[in-house]
């Protein structure tokens, strides 16, 4: 097998050193031993590091690891001729715009979203090190509690559109959130997660109108970090659209018709 190979399952029958990767903005948690961030790991492999014999290196990415950072860790490991070191990417299939509406590739959370029974669906948690989300605030070891709140909502809306809304192509739907309550559990750290979406209510014999009541959980390491309770119902977009134009127009002719108030803040 190719030296540096990031498809294939490694195959070692000598003791393994392994190490965690994670992208530069979870510094924080390279704190733990045997984690790196990538630009770590390059400067200690331009400094040497690894150049001796020794047992084999296996490299683990997690959250904030793109292909990109692994192919140029790939070509250093190959300048550097450093064959006992592999590196594994996560293999991910990132649901698209459409799914989970975002228009940057950064800033969507789900992948490789399928169904394990008629109530039931999985995915995987992958955390860009650009999303939107970590841009201003990133402290501490853990990922911060909006993550969790965006991977579950951005769950229910790929769910619901993959394999609901999917059936009525010619519809498009317009979603709105009625509630959504989510209880922190666990601190989530920046490595692989996975998300459990259970749907425990639903009425979707109306295509115009489809509604759930859900549950999402996220577990990392043998834990539950959050579950998040939300009911949501998908409307035919037209219908929702007027709805939203029309209170819009009434939220602006009451801020006119009271300046002095809308400028005081009362």
């Amino acid at each position: 097998m190719p030296r540096g190979s990031t498809t294939e399952e490694l195959v070692i029958n000598h003791p393994i050193q392994s190490i965690v990767l994670v992208g530069d903005r979870f510094i924080g948690f390279a704190a733990q031993e045997n984690v790196f961030t990538v630009s770590q790991f390059i400067d200690d492999l331009r400094r040497g590091a690894y150049a001796t014999e020794g047992d084999p290196v296996l490299v683990e990415s997690a959250q904030g690891v793109s292909e990109s950072d692994v192919l140029l860790i790939v070509e250093e490991l190959r300048h550097r001729g450093l064959d006992r070191v592999q590196i594994r990417l996560q293999p991910a299939a990132l649901s698209g715009a459409g799914e989970v509406h975002k228009h940057q590739v950064a800033n969507a959370l789900i992948a490789d979203l399928h169904q394990v029974n008629d109530g039931l669906f999985g995915a995987g948690l992958r955390l860009h090190n650009d999303n939107e989300l970590l841009l201003d605030h990133q402290t501490g070891q853990h990922v911060q509690g909006m993550i969790a709140v965006e991977a579950s909502r951005q769950m229910f809306l790929a769910v619901t559109e993959r394999f609901f809304a999917a059936q009525w192509p010619q519809r498009k739907y317009y979603f709105v959130i009625e509630h959504m309550n989510t209880t922190f559990e666990n601190f989530l750290f920046p490595l692989c997660s996975t998300i459990e979406y259970r749907i425990t209510e639903s009425r979707t014999q109306d295509p115009s109108r489809l509604s759930f009541h859900s549950e999402v959980g996220i577990h990392q390491a043998g834990r539950r970090s959050s579950l998040t309770h939300l009911a949501f119902t998908a409307f035919d977009s037209d219908v929702i659209e007027a709805k939203e134009d029309r209170r819009a127009r009434q939220a602006v002719e009451h801020t006119l018709r009271t300046p002095a108030a809308a400028l005081s803040g009362v």
